[in-house]
């Protein structure tokens, strides 16, 4: 029967088509594409009909291959559409096509739809029609073999249901002999459409050629409502020449009909995060340590690394993990992680936040124990990107576990570990005022220092046991000060003291009043509980009755915007508080004229923003001075920086939008 033979055909297309889903990649938990398409195809229109010269399956006749029966290659059709992929297997598309069935039978007794008299030797000359109908696709390949957008290969069978209009052709008699003539019409062409249902059901070979672009061959067998697409129908004798006459008694009543195309399909799917183009061009990033080459100090391997990522190049959805590694000889350190994410993902788990059009740069800094094979060793990195799916995975083993991936290759940081030689000394010692701290740096590698800070040196330190290569004296009276150093280094030995680098500490120059001003603002707003503090401020010292010759404005701007802007700013900032103070005169009724006025801008206060960084609670706030202080964009950073923490714009930044009042 029709339907074990279509059986048949459907097991050995699905043995055919399952060994190509092995182009498949490893499968894990790729995000999902989901797209509209337009498509179109076109290819061979085959008769199934009563007047088919072959059976089920195409070119095949009386259990023989046939390659061109006359009819195969003579009827076409063609079909365009729209569909919709809903899911990883499931996906909708509705096809509107036109062709035309043509085909002839021999030794097979047939009549006309409701006819009574029997023919044989029947030829349909052109039934053409015109279908639509809607269809569900299943993607079977990624059923069984995993979802994957990129496989080359694809098995797609689709069923569906919709409707055919048709005009069925002429049935002309095939006579056999000379002395009969030509063949003569049975039936005519039918002038009136027929419209009816239809059943189809196909499997579909694709062929992956882009992310936008399938080639596909498509077999599709339909079932039409009705036995007239080519007006006849079957007769039987089962009782012999004169017996019962039955029609259809044990075949399918209703004709058939498929189609063999090729086609293309152009998908408008949203571009997805392309972490495939990012890991291809992985080499755009950049990574170099501070020192290069390492160096070993104190049986420890300290040092920075720094990472650049160009602009245009981080996806908005993507996420990147490098874990740096300490490769060498019998072993290898796996070091901390570090993850960055795009301008779409939640930045609470991750380390830096990438604007896609400005790239950025990140810093972060690593202490191993040294081995004495790391002097042959290279610092490794291998990028890792995967798209963000409501997680940040801490280390690239949990996201191999746990989502599609890809890699960008490993990287050589850098060369070795150079083994310093500990010498106990000391010398370089400098000495820097800032206000009333006195900042002293020298060089030496010892484990310890003892400093001594005072008006004339007496061999007595002022502190002992310092770890690194600087202290900062602080509140140090105003005065004149020599500077020396000792190193303390292994097995109880010293250094002599070296230094007499000088300090001289001036009496300090604090402002009697701050004015403070909005974003991006000049407007001095009078009323703000700090204005009236600063205002109030002026009058005390005006009333105090101390001789004052002039005032001396300092105008100053956060440093987040661009550097003309903010000196600009600056200076509109100092001139506000100039009024500001004038108009304070004229309240307590002093003429401006007796007193010297000096309103001067002087751009963004970058120290000023270290400083209340130092002073603030911020978790990372030693990571953001050290960003601020190497990065040679430091008003992005700013920029970059006020994402990921709040603090800033909150606490910090309003504090620098000022203006401070000094007398004479």
């Amino acid at each position: 029967m029709k339907n074990l033979t279509f059986a048949k055909l459907m097991m050995i297309v699905m043995m055919a088509i399952l060994p190509m889903s092995f182009f498949a990649q490893k499968k894990q938990n790729l995000p999902v594409e989901r797209y509209f398409y337009i498509f179109a195809d076109g290819g061979l229109s085959i008769n199934h009909t009563d007047l088919a010269n072959y059976g089920f399956i195409p070119f095949a006749q009386n259990g023989k291959f046939v390659f061109n029966d006359g009819y195969v290659f003579k009827n076409f059709d063609g079909e365009v559409g729209i569909g919709y992929q809903i899911g990883k297997v499931i996906g909708i598309n509705g096809r509107f096509g036109t062709g035309t069935l043509g085909g002839e039978k021999h030794n097979q007794l047939l009549t006309p739809i409701n006819g009574t008299t029997d023919y044989s030797d029947l030829k349909l000359i052109k039934t053409t029609f015109m279908e639509a109908n809607v269809n569900l696709t299943f993607n079977l390949t990624n059923l069984f073999f995993g979802y994957n957008p990129r496989r080359v290969f694809n098995f797609i069978p689709h069923i569906g249901f919709g409707g055919i209009h048709y005009h069925a052709g002429a049935v002309q008699r095939m006579l056999t002999t000379e002395a009969e003539g030509t063949g003569a019409n049975i039936l005519d062409a039918k002038k009136d459409a027929e419209l009816t249902y239809t059943v189809p059901v196909g499997l579909e070979l694709n062929f992956n050629v882009s992310r936008m672009l399938d080639i596909y061959l498509d077999y599709t067998f339909t079932w039409a409502g009705n036995d007239k697409l080519d007006q006849v129908q079957k007769v039987f004798y089962p009782e012999g020449p004169t017996g019962k006459r039955v029609i259809d008694d044990i075949q399918v009543v209703n004709d058939m009909y498929s189609h063999l195309n090729l086609g293309l399909r152009l998908k408008f799917n949203k571009k997805p995060c392309d972490i495939e183009t990012m890991a291809a061009n992985a080499d755009q990033i950049t990574m170099k340590t501070n020192p290069d080459p390492l160096e070993e100090h104190d049986g420890k391997v300290c040092f920075d690394v720094i990472f650049t990522v160009p602009a245009n190049y981080f996806e908005k959805e993507a996420v990147m993990n490098i874990t740096p590694t300490m490769a060498y000889n019998g072993g290898q350190v796996v070091l901390d992680p570090v993850t960055f994410v795009g301008e779409k993902v939640n930045t609470a788990n991750a380390d830096f936040q990438v604007n896609y059009k400005n790239g950025g740069e990140f810093t972060k800094h690593y202490c191993t124990d040294f081995v004495p094979e790391m002097e042959s060793g290279k610092l490794m990195g291998n990028p890792m990107f995967y798209v963000y799916n409501g997680t940040i995975y801490p280390t690239q083993d949990e996201i191999v576990k746990n989502t599609y991936f890809t890699q960008g290759g490993d990287r050589v940081i850098t060369d070795g570990v150079v083994v310093t030689v500990v010498k106990c000394e000391v010398d370089n010692v400098k000495a820097v005022v800032s206000d009333n701290s006195v900042n002293v740096s020298w060089n030496g590698n010892a484990e310890s220092y003892d400093v001594f800070i005072g008006h004339e040196f007496n061999n007595v330190a002022t502190v002992t046991g310092v770890k690194g290569n600087r202290y900062v004296f602080e509140n140090v009276e105003p005065g004149d000060y020599v500077v020396y150093v000792k190193a303390n280094c292994q097995k109880g030995a010293t250094s002599e003291w070296q230094g007499g680098a000088t300090a001289t500490i001036q009496a300090p120059r604090l402002p009697i009043a701050i004015f403070y001003f909005d974003y991006n603002s000049s407007n001095l707003k009078a009323n703000t509980k700090l204005n009236k503090e600063a205002a109030k401020a002026i009058a005390a010292k005006l009333a105090a009755g101390e001789a004052i010759n002039g005032f001396e404005i300092e105008g100053w701007a956060s440093p987040e915007g661009e550097l003309e802007l903010n000196n600009n700013l600056a200076n509109d900032r100092a001139d506000a508080a100039d009024k500001a103070i004038k108009a304070q005169l004229k309240k307590v009724k002093l003429n401006e004229k007796d007193f010297t006025f000096s309103a001067q801008g002087f751009g963004p206060d970058w120290n000023k923003f270290i400083e209340l960084v130092q002073a603030s609670n911020i978790a990372d706030k030693d990571q953001i001075v050290r960003v601020i202080q190497n990065s040679k964009n430091r008003e992005q950073e700013i920029k970059n920086m006020i994402n990921v923490y709040p603090e800033l714009e909150k606490d910090i930044l309003p504090l620098i939008r000022r203006a401070e009042v000094f007398v004479k």
